[in-house]
């Protein structure tokens, strides 16, 4: 979804074909989001030959794009194109910050189901760890008392812990 990458540019995220194949893969973004990266590529790289690249920018539907984006990947010597890959988990967190960015200023009204959307993410992403503290159904691990708070306060606090995770992980994502 398009959205997504005009977050990751937006924060001025890096990205490139790795994030791209991650994108395509966990059925985030369009074909034509693929599209347009080759022919801004081709744009800024105008001495190209990959024909890989050439093809995506032509952007027809017949094509494979996950083989072309995986076939660019290997003439760029990256390996371990699983999903799980050590490589390319800082490319699955780009696109968790972009989906979580999205939500946030989807549901900036509603905090309540901002923190629903958020338990879904977190599940979509295999329960990382570093999302646990903000979770609404997970039980606090650093002794606060949810029970001498309103849940109003219960909330807020939630959505404050999340704010510092998305400002902790765009420091990061920038790096």
């Amino acid at each position: 979804m398009s959205v997504y990458v005009d977050v990751l540019k937006q924060y001025k995220i890096k990205y490139d074909w790795k994030t791209l194949y991650v994108g395509l893969k966990l059925d985030l973004i369009k074909y034509c989001d693929v599209t347009n990266y080759a022919v801004d590529f081709l744009t800024r790289h105008p001495e190209t030959n990959d024909q890989n690249i050439i093809q995506l920018a032509w952007g027809d539907q017949d094509f494979d794009y996950e083989s072309l984006l995986l076939s660019i990947l290997k003439e760029s010597n990256i390996d371990g194109l699983n999903l799980d890959a050590d490589s390319l988990q800082v490319e699955k967190r780009k696109w968790r910050f972009g989906i979580l960015v999205f939500l946030k200023k989807k549901h900036q009204k509603d905090f309540e189901e901002l923190l629903n959307q958020i338990a879904e993410v977190y599940a979509d992403f295999n329960y990382p760890e570093d999302m646990d503290s903000f979770i609404n159904y997970l039980p606090s691990k650093d002794n606060f008392k949810q029970s001498k708070y309103s849940k109003e306060e219960n909330i807020a606090r939630l959505i404050n812990l999340f704010n510092e995770f998305l400002n902790k992980e765009h420091k990061y994502l920038q790096n």
